[in-house]
């Protein structure tokens, strides 16, 4: 199993209505019904080494998808995952980032 793991950055006010966007906008274009992705999960960072975050430190939501084969996170990265991100770069600016990890899940 391979987890595509996107991770957005951006300014603490920007929860909502980034929340929004990938509910109503994003998420439709990722998951749609014959998306290779599945188990899609949305998880923000509450504590970092204990403590919470500061107001200076950003918002950090990270987005992950399953895939049953590196070749299926590959294709969508590369022909799902990288227009939605652009849209992103677009609605929220210059100073909203993000950075994407593959992952292998291996056995415990």
């Amino acid at each position: 199993m391979f987890i595509c793991n996107t991770t957005f950055v951006m300014a603490p006010e920007k929860e909502q209505e980034f929340l929004a966007w990938m509910r109503g906008e994003a998420a439709p274009k990722l998951f749609g019904e014959n998306s290779p992705a599945k188990n899609p999960r949305l998880q923000t960072v509450v504590e970092a080494g204990g403590e919470a975050p500061g107001p200076d430190h950003g918002l950090s939501i990270a987005l992950q998808a399953e895939f049953v084969s590196k070749v299926m996170a590959h294709t969508w990265h590369d022909t799902v995952l990288l227009p939605v991100l652009g849209d992103y770069h677009k609605k929220f600016g210059p100073h909203a980032i993000f950075f994407v990890t593959l992952l292998e899940t291996l056995p415990l």
